[in-house]
């Protein structure tokens, strides 16, 4: 719908521009294109003014966004880990070192267990994660460490963003492949403070973050070569007792209480394909059913010979669901002995792309990265590499995806994770079944499927964001909504080389905007955006590892 807007006479648009008005949730949003800057004065009360640069030819361009307070308040940056780890590995140790003065909590000495093969490298964050009693932030870093930090008391009441420091460091041989916390984590209760971390060439081991050493090993070996397993993925279970580890076209359970053994049980998903001997170019499936997970006949085509890349656990219901860098979904009854193979999710499945054949883009990622049930079990959310996309399916319905939540702008090999939380925001504003994740253009997204809302008629079955702000100038790696739903907390970096980097200024010193001559056609733009309101930044040979929590 096109409608006229009350320019001022100094600033009538031309004929060819067009002012497009689209009514979201009672609110009239005004996306201008074409203009490099609008004058406030323009506009009516009630719109939210999108402004829009011209079109850049890098595929990560940003958006800078102008909102009215009234109407939508980004989030507030509450707490940051400042620019410690923008550097080199070597010298963010250094600058941790001196921040923090001794004064950790496990009293780690870093000259003894830093590798010394990667200390030039980009001190990335892998990954964040909130504990279950969100007092504390479980961090993995490039650097083959695994960082706890305590959340302030007063985080929300402070008017300064507050100083992140880790209070204890864990080192690994390794950088992590996957870790998980466990459940009924109390920071008041250090013999709950654990978790699980896989790495290679290593037993799965069971580390307290409270001190550095490994409380508990249990090897994963292979029968005929006797080498290790390594785990792409690890998931406790509902009650704490076992935990399940995702390998090569297997799941084995493991119970935590028996230290140095073995899985108490190995799901497999798949046998090997073995070549026709009459011609060699011909592979015939052999469909595998271990003794344990019965599949019924209309399933044989569950036969998936991939690796388990994530797990997921519904917590009433106990349903399992195994994502796989095949790009399939199985969903067991149970994680236990008596589990029972039920569905297969696959998203290689014709009638998905048929439905989305006109998506302005490929919708087929490089694998499963992550899934989530929603809290009633009826529905799960799957996130892939290298996609673009977030996929929804009604476990009622499995073989046709339910919604695509588009806008994602995660096209890297890179993993940036994806949460799906209950609860999100705070007061009236706060609503339920919403997805947050991270791009390669350091802007949180964030969609709310279950709402109702509809792309627009040229889009249709397509859900974009409905909320976004930017949060980092590097790919943000991961999002984590506190258990409350106020508190989000973003990690991010990328892996650069040593010569690219600049110098930058830290997230807590004010920036100025600075102008820089446009490569293509010699034309001035700005070269600067804001971080959450609050922060100038420039994208241009920085360094942006780092935590930050924000206030919903």
């Amino acid at each position: 719908m096109v409608s006229d807007l009350p320019f001022p006479p100094q600033r009538k648009p031309k004929k060819r521009d067009q002012v497009c008005c689209i009514l979201l949730s009672k609110e009239s949003i005004i996306d201008f294109k074409g203009y490099e800057c609008i004058s406030s004065s323009s506009l009516r009360s009630s719109d939210i003014c999108l402004f829009v640069s011209k079109p850049q030819k890098q595929s990560c361009s940003k958006m800078a966004e102008a909102i009215r307070p009234e109407i939508w308040k980004p989030p507030r940056l509450v707490a940051g880990t400042g620019d410690i780890y923008q550097t080199s590995i070597s010298k963010s140790h250094e600058r941790e070192e001196n921040s923090l003065n001794g004064k950790i909590g496990n009293q780690l000495d870093y000259r003894k267990v830093v590798s010394k093969t990667n200390k030039l490298g980009s001190n990335v964050f892998r990954s964040i994660e909130w504990t279950a009693d969100g007092t504390s932030l479980v961090a993995i870093t490039e650097d083959n460490f695994i960082r706890t930090f305590i959340a302030p008391p007063d985080l929300l009441t402070s008017s300064a963003p507050h100083h992140l420091l880790p209070y204890s460091i864990t080192p690994t041989p390794t950088t992590p492949f996957t870790t998980s916390l466990y459940p009924f984590f109390t920071l008041s209760d250090p013999s709950t403070t654990q978790l699980l971390t896989s790495t290679h060439s290593q037993p799965i081991h069971l580390r307290n973050l409270l001190y550095p050493h490994i409380t508990a090993s249990y090897p994963l070996i292979h029968l005929t070569t006797e080498k290790y397993l390594t785990p792409h993925s690890l998931l406790w279970t509902t009650t704490g007792t076992h935990f399940l580890a995702g390998t090569d076209s297997q799941i084995h359970l493991f119970d935590v209480t028996r230290y140095n053994s073995g899985p108490l049980e190995t799901f497999t998903t798949g046998k090997k394909r073995k070549s026709n001997k009459s011609n060699p170019k011909t592979r015939v499936p052999t469909f595998f059913s271990s003794s344990t997970i019965q599949s019924s006949s209309d399933l044989d085509n569950a036969n998936t010979r991939s690796i388990i890349s994530a797990l997921s656990l519904h917590q009433q219901t106990n349903t399992l669901a195994a994502g796989t860098f095949s790009r399939r979904v199985l969903l067991y009854s149970s994680p236990y002995q008596d589990g029972v193979l039920t569905n297969v999710i696959n998203l290689n499945s014709t009638k998905t792309h048929s439905r989305f054949k006109n998506f302005p883009g490929s919708i087929r990622g490089n694998g499963i990265t992550n899934i989530s049930f929603t809290e009633n079990g009826n529905h799960l959310v799957v996130a892939e590499r290298r996609s673009n996309v977030v996929f929804i399916y009604d476990l009622r319905y499995p073989a046709e995806v339910w919604s695509v939540l588009v806008g994602r702008n995660a096209g890297t090999n890179q993993k940036l994770g994806v949460s799906y939380c209950s609860s999100y925001g705070t007061g009236d504003k706060r609503v339920s079944g919403v997805v947050v994740a991270g791009g390669i253009d350091g802007i949180v997204r964030v969609w709310n499927p279950f709402e109702g809302c509809k792309g627009e008629e040229e889009e249709e079955g397509y859900l974009k964001p409905k909320e976004k702000f930017v949060a980092a100038r590097d790919p943000v790696t991961a999002v984590a909504v506190h258990p409350c739903g106020e508190v989000l907390a973003t990690s991010s970096g990328q892996r650069k080389s040593v010569n690219l980097q600049d110098e930058t200024e830290s997230e807590f010193d004010s920036g100025s905007e600075d102008e820089k001559e446009d490569e293509e056609g010699g034309e001035k733009r700005e070269a600067e955006e804001e971080v959450g309101g609050s922060v100038k930044l420039s994208d241009d040979g920085v360094w942006d590892n780092g935590v930050r929590v924000w206030a919903l």
